[in-house]
């Protein structure tokens, strides 16, 4: 209240005195969130260099993919887990390079790759598809233990038709025809089993089987799931 009753000459002067007392502090802070926001701008830009570098690569491996260059697909994807660890290419850089490796029939190669997205990929969903693959590879080397095994997790939400259909392929190959039938019908009857199966070819198996797949059309959204003629896969 008595700083209202002082004239503006002596306030002008506490303001002069205040400064004189803060002003070093004032310019510190300044010079301080000036420093800080440039180093943030150039964190930024060197993050999104840095996830430029990591994209172009994961392109260039593609194209040796799909050229079916094995060894310079293998020389991107090392380059890759080394120089950009963390990025989310490498994950997807591994399942292409599995794929590549199934299609030249190195299996023990693309198993090494889809573990590897089992034991660190960075997100469940992507941990989920490279289990799905490795027990389908697995399966096809006579490994059905080591196949359940893999796909022997809880949790996996919208991927748990597909779980069940695989357990069943697996189950199927082991010639234990009731396990079989039992996961075919468990993955039909999924809430998600309509947007991430074929219910058809799926039905289509378990109808070989025995199942009961009368009792599966509304789960799939598919009118009369088993018809006749149903496209083998």
């Amino acid at each position: 209240m008595e700083d209202d009753f002082l004239t503006d000459e002596q306030q002008a002067d506490q303001v002069k005195s205040w400064l004189r007392q803060n002003g070093p502090f004032l310019i510190a802070g300044v010079v301080l969130g000036l420093a800080g926001l440039f180093g943030w701008n150039q964190w930024q830009r060197y993050q999104e260099q840095r996830a430029e570098a990591a994209s172009a690569l994961y392109d260039q491996l593609l194209q040796s993919v799909g050229e079916q260059r094995v060894e310079v697909a293998a020389g991107q994807l090392q380059q890759l887990e080394s120089e950009f660890a963390s990025s989310a290419y490498v994950d997807q850089a591994r399942l292409s390079m599995a794929g590549l490796y199934v299609s030249r029939i190195k299996p023990e190669e693309a198993i090494a790759r889809l573990q590897l997205v089992v034991d660190k990929g960075a997100a469940e969903e992507i941990r989920n598809i490279a289990r799905l693959r490795l027990a389908r590879l697995l399966s096809a080397g006579e490994k059905h233990e080591e196949a359940l095994k893999v796909l022997n997790v809880s949790g996996t939400g919208a991927f748990a038709p597909l779980f069940h259909d695989v357990r069943g392929d697996v189950y199927y190959a082991m010639g234990k025809l009731p396990e079989a039938r039992s996961e075919y019908e468990q993955a039909l009857n999924g809430e998600m089993a309509a947007a991430v199966l074929d219910p058809n070819y799926v039905t289509a198996k378990l109808d070989e089987l025995g199942g009961k797949a009368a009792d599966l059309t509304a789960a799939t959204g598919v009118p009369g799931t088993v018809a006749d003629g149903v496209p083998a896969q």
